[in-house]
Protein backbone atom coordinates (compact mmCIF):
# COMPACT_ATOMS: atom_id res chain seq x y z
CA UNK A 1 0.00 0.00 0.00
CA UNK A 2 1.36 3.44 -1.18
CA UNK A 3 2.38 5.72 1.39
CA UNK A 4 -1.13 8.37 0.19
CA UNK A 5 -3.27 5.08 1.09
CA UNK A 6 -2.06 5.91 4.08
CA UNK A 7 -2.00 9.15 5.12
CA UNK A 8 -5.29 9.27 3.87
CA UNK A 9 -6.62 6.80 6.39
CA UNK A 10 -4.73 8.81 9.11
CA UNK A 11 -6.31 11.95 7.77
CA UNK A 12 -10.02 10.71 8.28
CA UNK A 13 -9.49 8.60 11.65
CA UNK A 14 -8.34 12.07 12.90
CA UNK A 15 -11.39 14.24 11.43
CA UNK A 16 -13.83 10.85 12.98
CA UNK A 17 -11.77 11.58 16.39
CA UNK A 18 -11.90 15.12 16.21
CA UNK A 19 -15.89 15.53 15.69
CA UNK A 20 -16.95 12.67 18.09
CA UNK A 21 -14.85 14.50 20.60
CA UNK A 22 -16.93 17.70 19.54
CA UNK A 23 -20.48 15.72 20.45
CA UNK A 24 -19.11 14.76 23.16
CA UNK A 25 -18.82 18.19 24.49
CA UNK A 26 -22.13 19.08 23.94
CA UNK A 27 -23.61 16.18 25.69
CA UNK A 28 -22.27 17.73 29.27
CA UNK A 29 -25.20 19.80 31.01
CA UNK A 30 -24.14 22.79 32.30
CA UNK A 31 -23.43 22.91 35.78
CA UNK A 32 -26.62 24.34 38.27
CA UNK A 33 -25.28 27.38 40.44
CA UNK A 34 -27.45 27.62 43.21
CA UNK A 35 -27.26 31.38 44.53
CA UNK A 36 -26.80 31.90 48.38
CA UNK A 37 -30.01 33.59 49.46
CA UNK A 38 -28.81 35.87 52.00
CA UNK A 39 -31.27 36.26 55.49
CA UNK A 40 -33.05 39.54 56.16
CA UNK A 41 -31.65 41.86 58.60
CA UNK A 42 -34.05 41.70 62.08
CA UNK A 43 -34.76 45.08 63.10
CA UNK A 44 -33.38 45.79 66.84
CA UNK A 45 -36.66 45.46 69.57
CA UNK A 46 -38.01 48.53 70.60
CA UNK A 47 -37.48 49.84 73.56
CA UNK A 48 -40.17 49.06 76.10
CA UNK A 49 -41.42 52.52 78.04
CA UNK A 50 -41.32 53.53 81.93
CA UNK A 51 -44.85 54.34 80.77
CA UNK A 52 -46.71 51.42 80.15
CA UNK A 53 -49.57 53.94 78.46
CA UNK A 54 -47.08 55.87 76.30
CA UNK A 55 -46.22 52.90 74.79
CA UNK A 56 -48.69 50.73 72.67
CA UNK A 57 -46.10 47.78 72.36
CA UNK A 58 -46.26 46.95 75.78
CA UNK A 59 -49.16 44.75 77.22
CA UNK A 60 -50.96 46.61 79.80
CA UNK A 61 -53.17 43.73 81.09
CA UNK A 62 -52.78 43.26 85.00
CA UNK A 63 -51.88 39.63 85.57
CA UNK A 64 -54.80 37.38 86.56
CA UNK A 65 -53.04 36.57 90.27
CA UNK A 66 -53.80 39.87 91.33
CA UNK A 67 -58.21 39.58 90.88
CA UNK A 68 -58.45 36.01 92.12
CA UNK A 69 -61.81 34.86 90.02
CA UNK A 70 -64.96 35.20 92.13
CA UNK A 71 -66.49 32.01 93.45
CA UNK A 72 -69.96 31.31 91.62
CA UNK A 73 -72.36 31.13 94.31
CA UNK A 74 -73.58 27.43 95.24
CA UNK A 75 -76.94 26.31 93.06
CA UNK A 76 -79.24 24.43 94.90
CA UNK A 77 -79.75 20.78 93.59
CA UNK A 78 -83.74 20.46 93.28
CA UNK A 79 -84.27 18.00 95.57
CA UNK A 80 -88.54 15.93 95.70
CA UNK A 81 -88.78 17.38 99.56
CA UNK A 82 -90.74 14.19 101.36
CA UNK A 83 -94.24 14.50 102.02
CA UNK A 84 -95.49 15.92 105.41
CA UNK A 85 -98.50 14.40 106.82
CA UNK A 86 -100.94 16.22 109.07
CA UNK A 87 -99.74 15.67 113.29
CA UNK A 88 -102.79 15.27 115.68
CA UNK A 89 -102.84 14.97 119.21
CA UNK A 90 -102.46 11.81 120.52
CA UNK A 91 -103.84 10.95 124.15
CA UNK A 92 -100.56 9.38 125.91
CA UNK A 93 -103.18 7.25 128.26
CA UNK A 94 -105.63 6.24 125.54
CA UNK A 95 -103.67 6.19 122.15
CA UNK A 96 -106.54 8.03 120.68
CA UNK A 97 -106.66 10.64 118.63
CA UNK A 98 -108.33 13.24 120.63
CA UNK A 99 -109.13 16.80 120.99
CA UNK A 100 -109.36 18.50 124.41
CA UNK A 101 -109.52 21.83 126.01
CA UNK A 102 -110.59 23.82 129.11
CA UNK A 103 -112.64 26.95 128.88
CA UNK A 104 -113.08 29.49 131.61
CA UNK A 105 -116.55 30.92 131.46
CA UNK A 106 -116.77 33.82 134.12
CA UNK A 107 -119.94 34.41 136.13
CA UNK A 108 -121.74 31.44 134.63
CA UNK A 109 -123.00 27.88 137.16
CA UNK A 110 -122.42 24.45 136.26
CA UNK A 111 -126.02 24.37 135.95
CA UNK A 112 -126.14 27.16 133.51
CA UNK A 113 -123.32 25.71 131.77
CA UNK A 114 -124.57 21.75 131.34
CA UNK A 115 -128.54 23.21 130.11
CA UNK A 116 -126.21 25.31 127.52
CA UNK A 117 -124.43 22.40 126.14
CA UNK A 118 -127.39 19.73 126.29
CA UNK A 119 -129.31 22.04 124.22
CA UNK A 120 -125.96 22.58 121.85
CA UNK A 121 -125.92 18.96 121.52
CA UNK A 122 -129.86 17.95 120.91
CA UNK A 123 -129.84 20.89 118.09
CA UNK A 124 -126.76 19.74 116.37
CA UNK A 125 -126.88 16.41 116.54
CA UNK A 126 -130.67 15.60 115.39
CA UNK A 127 -130.78 12.77 113.09
CA UNK A 128 -128.05 11.69 113.50
CA UNK A 129 -128.81 8.00 114.55
CA UNK A 130 -127.86 7.56 118.02
CA UNK A 131 -129.50 9.69 121.18
CA UNK A 132 -127.51 11.78 123.35
CA UNK A 133 -127.43 10.78 126.79
CA UNK A 134 -126.03 11.78 130.20
CA UNK A 135 -123.86 10.21 132.68
CA UNK A 136 -123.52 10.48 136.44
CA UNK A 137 -126.22 14.00 136.49
CA UNK A 138 -124.67 14.71 139.83
CA UNK A 139 -121.69 15.05 138.60
CA UNK A 140 -123.10 17.31 135.53
CA UNK A 141 -121.20 14.79 133.00
CA UNK A 142 -122.87 14.99 129.80
CA UNK A 143 -121.57 11.86 127.11
CA UNK A 144 -122.68 12.66 123.37
CA UNK A 145 -123.14 10.54 120.18
CA UNK A 146 -121.63 12.93 117.40
CA UNK A 147 -122.75 12.40 113.98
CA UNK A 148 -121.37 15.19 111.34
CA UNK A 149 -120.91 14.78 107.35
CA UNK A 150 -117.80 13.61 105.99
CA UNK A 151 -116.83 16.01 102.94
CA UNK A 152 -113.40 16.43 100.91
CA UNK A 153 -112.87 20.20 99.52
CA UNK A 154 -111.74 21.36 96.04
CA UNK A 155 -110.59 24.81 95.48
CA UNK A 156 -113.99 25.99 94.96
CA UNK A 157 -116.21 22.42 95.82
CA UNK A 158 -116.61 19.80 98.30
CA UNK A 159 -117.53 16.56 97.88
CA UNK A 160 -119.38 14.21 100.58
CA UNK A 161 -117.31 10.96 101.58
CA UNK A 162 -119.60 9.33 104.06
CA UNK A 163 -119.85 10.89 108.10
CA UNK A 164 -117.43 10.95 110.95
CA UNK A 165 -118.75 9.57 114.19
CA UNK A 166 -116.86 10.34 117.59
CA UNK A 167 -117.82 10.69 121.33
CA UNK A 168 -117.98 13.90 122.87
CA UNK A 169 -117.33 14.06 126.67
CA UNK A 170 -118.29 17.37 128.60
CA UNK A 171 -117.44 18.08 132.35
CA UNK A 172 -119.16 20.54 133.78
CA UNK A 173 -117.63 23.36 136.94
CA UNK A 174 -118.49 26.78 138.51
CA UNK A 175 -117.49 29.29 135.51
CA UNK A 176 -115.61 26.24 133.76
CA UNK A 177 -116.09 22.94 131.11
CA UNK A 178 -113.77 20.77 129.92
CA UNK A 179 -114.40 18.84 126.67
CA UNK A 180 -112.98 15.97 124.73
CA UNK A 181 -113.70 14.32 121.71
CA UNK A 182 -112.10 10.99 121.04
CA UNK A 183 -113.09 7.51 119.22
CA UNK A 184 -113.08 8.81 115.74
CA UNK A 185 -114.27 6.68 112.76
CA UNK A 186 -114.82 7.52 109.20
CA UNK A 187 -117.95 5.84 107.75
CA UNK A 188 -117.60 5.91 103.96
CA UNK A 189 -120.24 6.37 101.57
CA UNK A 190 -122.37 3.37 101.05
CA UNK A 191 -121.50 1.37 97.01
CA UNK A 192 -123.63 -0.27 95.08
CA UNK A 193 -122.41 -3.38 96.10
CA UNK A 194 -121.16 -4.09 99.89
CA UNK A 195 -121.38 -1.92 103.14
CA UNK A 196 -120.06 0.69 103.44
CA UNK A 197 -116.50 0.67 104.80
CA UNK A 198 -115.22 1.88 108.77
CA UNK A 199 -111.80 3.12 109.44
CA UNK A 200 -110.49 4.59 112.95
CA UNK A 201 -108.58 7.52 112.59
CA UNK A 202 -105.74 5.79 114.29
CA UNK A 203 -105.76 3.70 111.15
CA UNK A 204 -105.93 6.87 108.63
CA UNK A 205 -103.23 7.96 111.06
CA UNK A 206 -100.63 5.23 111.03
CA UNK A 207 -101.08 3.39 107.55
CA UNK A 208 -97.93 3.10 105.03
CA UNK A 209 -100.84 2.61 101.93
CA UNK A 210 -102.33 5.10 100.42
CA UNK A 211 -100.94 7.71 103.09
CA UNK A 212 -101.94 10.88 100.55
CA UNK A 213 -105.47 10.05 100.25
CA UNK A 214 -106.41 8.93 104.30
CA UNK A 215 -104.33 11.99 105.19
CA UNK A 216 -106.38 14.01 102.98
CA UNK A 217 -109.71 12.90 104.51
CA UNK A 218 -107.67 13.71 108.25
CA UNK A 219 -107.19 17.21 107.49
CA UNK A 220 -110.83 17.77 106.59
CA UNK A 221 -112.09 16.28 109.58
CA UNK A 222 -109.37 18.52 111.41
CA UNK A 223 -110.98 21.95 109.77
CA UNK A 224 -115.03 20.43 110.23
CA UNK A 225 -114.01 19.34 113.85
CA UNK A 226 -112.20 22.43 114.68
CA UNK A 227 -114.99 24.75 113.26
CA UNK A 228 -117.29 22.67 115.44
CA UNK A 229 -115.87 23.11 118.07
CA UNK A 230 -115.71 27.17 117.50
CA UNK A 231 -119.18 26.90 117.58
CA UNK A 232 -119.62 24.97 120.40
CA UNK A 233 -117.51 27.78 122.27
CA UNK A 234 -119.46 30.52 121.17
CA UNK A 235 -122.80 28.79 122.72
CA UNK A 236 -121.23 28.07 125.67
CA UNK A 237 -120.20 31.86 126.70
CA UNK A 238 -122.39 34.01 129.10
CA UNK A 239 -125.27 35.20 127.41
CA UNK A 240 -125.72 39.28 127.67
CA UNK A 241 -127.76 40.49 130.11
CA UNK A 242 -130.03 43.87 129.09
CA UNK A 243 -130.81 46.15 132.14
CA UNK A 244 -134.57 46.96 131.25
CA UNK A 245 -132.99 50.52 132.62
CA UNK A 246 -130.56 50.35 130.27
CA UNK A 247 -131.77 52.38 127.44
Amino acid sequence: MNKKVILLFVLIFAVLAADAQTRKKKRRKKPVVVEEVQPEPVPPEPELSLDPLMDPLQDTTPPASLFPAEEAPPVDTPTTKPYERIVLYVDSTTNLITYTGVEEEPESSSDSLYYRAKKWAAKKFVGGGKALYEIDKKSQKLLINGVIPAYVYGKYSKREIGKFEFKMTIWFREERYKYTISNLVHEGAKGNIGGATRNYFEFYNTTTTNIKSVDNILRNADKDIKEMLEEFKKVMKTPKFIDEDDW
